[in-house]
């Protein structure tokens, strides 16, 4: 009687439960690589992120992990990486090259606007930072960064389609479609038009 008054059906409903619970083997686990690529893509993808742990402020290294992340068709994971990265780098003169992996990553995915802003901050750490970012480095920053401006600026939003992806390019390709050479012969209307390098392809085909 005395045992009634003190243990009733739930007392022993989770004495139950937990007598299951320790005498019961654990369950297997099994995990596999994410990435279903070949052996090489994946070995090349872990020294990537392996690169990124030793030298976190290493702008190549965060550029190399990003784009590798994008070829798998991780392309949020690529973002992530990039910013991540970029916060890393602040004090690093090769950040403006994690910033231009975000912008690239965000092109993959066609998110055009945030692209735009982080092309732009590439380009300003680029410029802060001379003697680690090359001119011809700049000047293919310039030309991708002109193409994403006018495409933006144009109001086509490429994730609404091929078609619109294509206006867009159609667009981006306005603002380099031309680029008069031949110094004085400029003044006389005898230089020959040439089209920009990179001014051709779909809005991720643009990045450096």
């Amino acid at each position: 009687m005395q045992l009634h008054r003190f243990v009733g059906l739930i007392d022993l409903g989770i004495a139950t439960i937990v007598l299951v619970t320790v005498l019961l083997p654990a369950r297997e686990m099994y995990a596999s690589a994410a990435q279903k690529g070949t052996e090489p893509e994946q070995f090349a993808l872990a020294l990537a992120e392996a690169r990124t742990m030793a030298h976190p402020d290493d702008g190549a290294a965060i550029d190399d992990l990003s784009r590798r992340l994008g070829a798998a068709d991780f392309k949020d994971w690529a973002i992530e990486a990039a910013i991540h990265g970029g916060e890393r780098a602040k004090q690093s003169p090769t950040r403006w090259r994690a910033l231009l992996a975000t912008s690239v990553a965000f092109v993959d995915r066609l998110d055009v606007v945030p692209a735009l802003d982080f092309a732009n901050r590439a380009l300003s750490a680029c410029e802060d930072q001379q003697p680690a970012c090359p001119s011809w480095e700049q000047v293919r920053m310039k030309l991708y960064q002109q193409h994403l401006d006018a495409g933006v600026a144009s109001g086509i939003d490429p994730r609404r389609g091929p078609e619109a992806a294509k206006a867009f390019r159609r667009a981006g390709e306005g603002a380099l479609r031309q680029i008069h050479l031949g110094g004085r012969d400029v003044d006389r209307g005898t230089a020959t038009p040439t089209r920009a390098p990179g001014s051709g392809g779909a809005p991720g085909s643009t990045a450096p």
